[in-house]
């Protein structure tokens, strides 16, 4: 997608304005979008290859790159962002009348898709997260990811969970897995409260969890169930992880998110 070519983005929604070409001042902006964060209309006023190049110098920064791997992680990211077209951020109305959201929104060369994301969490939002979670540790990584944004996805995928609906899914998994027993891959049976989502596949009704009882590193890993087969990714085979969607690291599940973009549809996410 490009800027002279949005219509894909454009037909998700009533209204579409891409703010580095509306303009406008801060003060009026904000008071109409109270959402709209002052970095985000300060990076809308950057000419395009700077907004990818800032906007790649802040994951890279805010992001911790400490992991065994982190070094190679950190070159894939960079790598998707040589894919990105443009980066811009977009306001967005549902339906008439309806307020407006505010999204940042990846834009891979070819028109080939695009990523977008919603505004990041404040300090206090992922404090809540960490308490209603208190009895495990939330991987670093993930926290810090909350803070670039609050909501992730690829086209029309659920993507990562928003702060504001993990506890609900939670429960809606905690519910799923009291019905029936799942399965680790050693053969012994899963306690359901050791799986944490914070991704979901739209339409597929299958998630990326945190598995609390999973420590390959310094943090917990993260494992795909999904709800029709009940099974969960075999993480005992360290020589296919990635392959069998288990990931050591949320940056190792988050870059090959970002590296799997030729599905387009959301019954082409993860595993249709």
């Amino acid at each position: 997608m490009t800027e002279e070519n949005p219509e894909k983005y454009s037909s998700l929604f009533h209204q579409v304005f891409p703010l580095h070409e509306v303009g406008g001042k801060w003060e009026e902006l904000s008071k109409k979008i109270p959402l709209l964060p002052r970095g985000w209309f300060e990076l809308s006023c950057l000419p395009r290859e700077d907004r990818v190049e800032f906007t790649r110098d802040y994951w890279l920064t805010k992001l911790p790159f400490v992991c065994p791997r982190g070094h190679l992680l950190e070159e894939r990211l960079a790598q998707f962002f040589a894919t990105c077209d443009d980066v811009g951020v977009f306001l967005t109305q549902e339906k008439p009348n309806s307020p407006f959201s505010v999204h940042m929104v990846y834009m891979l060369e070819d028109d080939v898709g695009f990523f977008q994301g919603g505004p990041p969490a404040s300090d206090e939002t992922v404090a809540l997260v960490q308490k209603q979670f208190q009895s495990f540790t939330l991987p670093p990584d993930y926290l810090a990811f909350l803070q670039i944004h609050d909501g992730f996805s690829k086209y029309t995928d659920t993507g990562l969970i928003k702060t504001k609906n993990l506890v609900r899914t939670y429960q809606h998994l905690q519910h799923i897995l009291s019905e029936d027993l799942l399965v680790r891959p050693d053969g012994e049976i899963l306690n359901p409260s050791s799986l944490i989502p914070f991704y979901e596949s739209f339409g597929l009704h299958c998630y990326q969890c945190f598995h609390t009882g999973w420590h390959p590193g310094d943090e917990i890993g993260n494992v795909y169930f999904t709800e029709y087969e009940m099974t969960i990714s075999n993480y005992l085979d360290e020589e296919k992880l990635e392959e069998n969607l288990a990931f050591t690291t949320f940056l190792s599940w988050l870059v090959f998110y970002l590296e799997d973009i030729s599905p387009i549809r959301a019954s082409d996410v993860h595993g249709a």
